[in-house]
């Protein structure tokens, strides 16, 4: 199916901006890295996965536009900060904590793996198309970051110290990465999108599975309070949507 339903447009679009405003976030923050990583192959990597993760946001939001007929830079840096779908946990400030940057990671790529893999089965062709190509490349993420975790968790006894630490303090936004956007239920029920169990439990068991090889545990509950994904954020996104916003306020009809 190539087309979709005008009245399943609206639902759509809150699911293809939490995904947009989530990896547009995610490379935000991770660009903060460039020139001071630990080492120099996670410089450059970091980097990589930064533009990548603002790549795929990109397409995401032409794909939106297509629907909401908005020019798709205008959807992703011109809306108000209620207008935003992304989980906290993107915009969460790692105040420059390499185990933190690592935990976010952790949590969020191997989230975006299972969300591809389940947005590829959807019977609305360029959504399918566009999920399957990018859960190629996010495959990539989740490898390098796995490689990370065991780094660290079989490390000194300081680094699994700090390791763990972070992983605590990021299990509470990991959790709310499962808010739904809303309108959801309609694409399931029309069968739009596939209804593949509970994602939760997936994504669970992958990062138990990761963290517990390299001697670390994941406490994180199945406790999605509504919030982020209707628009309520809190002061770390304020700050990072204002820098992203900084260019195109100054001139939004730019070309870029």
């Amino acid at each position: 199916m190539s087309e979709l339903d005008q009245q399943f447009h609206e639902a759509m679009c809150n699911v293809l901006l939490s995904i947009a405003d989530d990896k547009l976030f995610l490379g935000h923050r991770n660009s903060d890295w460039t020139g001071i990583a630990p080492i120099l192959e996670a410089d450059i990597a970091f980097s990589s996965l930064a533009q990548d993760d603002i790549a795929h946001g990109g397409a995401f939001y032409e794909l939106a536009s297509e629907l909401n007929g908005k020019e798709p830079n205008q959807i992703a840096f011109g809306r108000n900060d209620d207008e935003y779908l992304c989980a906290n946990i993107v915009t969460k400030s790692d105040e420059f904590n390499w185990a933190n940057a690592i935990a976010r990671q952790f949590y969020c790529n191997v989230f975006d793996f299972i969300r591809f893999q389940r947005l590829s089965k959807s019977s609305w062709s360029p959504l399918a198309n566009l999920a399957r190509r990018i859960c190629a490349e996010q495959a990539v993420h989740v490898d390098h970051i796995t490689t990370w975790i065991d780094h660290l968790g079989k490390g000194t006894d300081d680094a699994k110290v700090r390791m763990q630490e972070a992983l605590d303090e990021y299990a509470p936004y990991a959790a709310q990465m499962f808010e739904v956007p809303e309108g959801i239920e309609t694409l399931f029920e029309s069968g739009i999108l596939a209804d593949q169990g509970c994602f939760f439990t997936e994504w669970k068991e992958q990062v138990d599975q990761i963290a517990g090889d390299a001697g670390l545990t994941v406490n994180v509950e199945h406790n999605p309070a509504v919030g982020a994904r209707r628009g309520q954020h809190d002061e770390d996104f304020r700050r990072s949507l204002n820098e992203l916003q900084e260019v195109f306020n100054t001139d939004s009809l730019a070309a870029w």
